[in-house]
């Protein structure tokens, strides 16, 4: 009967200490959720136009010219390998316009959208990113070379002002393109209460010849999670 007992509070015992190393390892949670989401603009784009999107987010608009999607406290929580994963998603939206002529050999457009996380105002405790805690979600250079529009000018009637996409004879290549992105940035922060904000911005824009760029991003989503990290010694965290 003594040795049944000890088998019971041995059973009870690693029961319990089970259920709390469970609650330990469950951490805080934090997020948030933006519904705006970007359209291509179909009417646009038929009428010959160059915005062909709508909707898409940017709140808090700050001078940087960035656009917030997560400004949050998250307390974290006393121990060593605390850590915070991070993962800002959303689908964006890339147009790129470039428009050759007999008076225009070859006309570039680029743009790209990129993702800043910061943790207390800075990307110092920022893993998985650059130096600024940022990552390129999307981008694209597309450039259009032509030769031969110059000698259809000649027999056909298309106005030969230097420079001008007007009365021209012309090729126009047009990409409007949505897609989904996820990325992991994690912070390796102490005990206490921290802020983290997550932006997104427009990069790398630049066209020429005749070229034209846009950029949008919503719907999506930033999670922020509290865990720890496992003794592993090819992680670049640690204890």
């Amino acid at each position: 009967m003594k040795k049944l007992a000890s088998v019971i509070a041995i059973a009870a015992l690693i029961a319990t200490l089970s259920g709390l190393a469970l609650a330990q390892s469950s951490g805080n949670f934090s997020g948030s959720y933006y519904e705006a989401a970007c359209a291509i603009n179909t009417a646009s784009v038929t009428a010959g136009g160059t915005q062909t999107f709508t909707g898409g987010v940017c709140t808090n608009n700050a001078s940087d010219g960035t656009c917030e999607i997560l400004n949050t406290g998250v307390k974290t929580s006393s121990g060593s390998g605390v850590t915070l994963l991070i993962q800002p998603s959303g689908v964006t939206g890339l147009y790129t316009d470039t428009k050759v002529s007999n008076t225009i050999t070859t006309s570039t457009a680029e743009i790209g959208i990129q993702v800043c996380v910061t943790v207390d105002g800075s990307a110092k405790y920022v893993e998985g990113g650059d130096a600024n805690g940022c990552a390129i979600y999307d981008e694209r250079l597309q450039q259009v070379s032509q030769n031969f529009l110059a000698g259809v000018a000649t027999v056909a009637n298309c106005s030969s002002t230097a420079g001008s996409t007007d009365n021209t004879c012309f090729l126009d290549f047009l990409q409007a393109t949505l897609s989904a992105h996820s990325y992991n940035f994690i912070a390796q922060v102490p005990n206490g209460y921290h802020n983290v904000r997550a932006t997104w911005s427009i990069v790398n824009a630049s066209a020429s010849g005749g070229g034209t760029v846009g950029a949008c991003l919503g719907p999506g989503n930033v999670l922020v999670t509290q865990t720890k990290v496992f003794n592993n010694s090819g992680a670049i965290l640690s204890y």
